[in-house]
């Protein structure tokens, strides 16, 4: 038999600042995806940056840290046994998931 999946009840306020990072992720895989490829060298790849792209670049990494301190340092994970918060940290990832419906799969 498997182990049976926990659910979390996680705040209003953890879920949006999980749906803010999970944009904020977003954005700046968008971004550095429209940049030339320097073969992984990052110092290489920021001095054919224009300062556009460079403040583009720092704006992005520092909202992207802000994003993600603002979901790992909310107070559930402190009230959380520290077993099971692999597994919450997993489930928060997908929250906003959009809900497959059945009937859809079924072709009704």
């Amino acid at each position: 038999m498997g182990k049976q999946q926990k659910t979390f009840k996680f705040s209003d306020d953890l879920k949006r600042a999980q749906e803010k990072l999970a944009a904020v992720q977003a954005e700046r895989r968008e971004f550095l995806a429209s940049l030339p490829l320097w073969g992984g060298d990052l110092e290489r790849a920021r001095q054919g940056l224009s300062e556009e792209q460079l403040a583009e670049s720092a704006r992005l990494e520092e909202a992207e840290r802000q994003a993600s301190h603002a979901v790992w340092a909310d107070e559930f994970w402190g009230r959380l046994p520290a077993e099971d918060r692999v597994e919450a940290r997993s489930q928060l990832k997908h929250v906003n998931d959009p809900v497959e419906d059945p009937a859809a799969s079924h072709g009704a």
